[in-house]
């Protein structure tokens, strides 16, 4: 299994805005050619509170040939939905998708709010945004 990084709504805000650690991440995955997975719900969710021009960034973003955008598809929305219903019903759907996601594919999540994850997959591997 070839492993990548997921992002979630964190990173890519964090991307958006400027962040030199994301730079870096993303100039990191291109030389290393390390798959990159958004959550589409994460996507929505960062292109929903961030201003104008940093929304223009993350469109930019999203067409990094690396990265590749996983809609909430049935299985995916089941899967994190149960995840959600045994661990904490009340968690949101972006943060059940990419725990899903992570726990799915063994790999880690860019995130600058872990405990919110580690919530729902004790297990998972996060590299935290400074």
């Amino acid at each position: 299994m070839i492993g990548g990084r997921i992002l979630d709504t964190t990173a890519l805000t964090a991307a958006a805005q400027g962040s030199l650690y994301m730079q870096a991440l993303l100039a990191t995955a291109h030389q290393r050619v390390i798959p990159l997975l958004v959550p589409a719900s994460a996507l929505a969710d960062a292109a929903a509170s961030l201003k104008p021009d940093a929304r223009h960034a993350l469109t930019a973003i999203t067409q990094f040939p690396l990265l590749r955008l996983q809609p909430l598809d049935e299985a995916d929305a089941l899967g994190s939905g149960i995840l959600r219903a045994t661990v904490d019903p009340g968690s949101d759907t972006t943060a059940g998708h990419v725990a899903y996601l992570a726990a799915a594919r063994q790999w880690p999540v860019i995130s600058a709010d872990p405990d919110r994850l580690r919530a729902l997959y004790p297990d998972i591997e996060i590299e935290v945004l400074p």
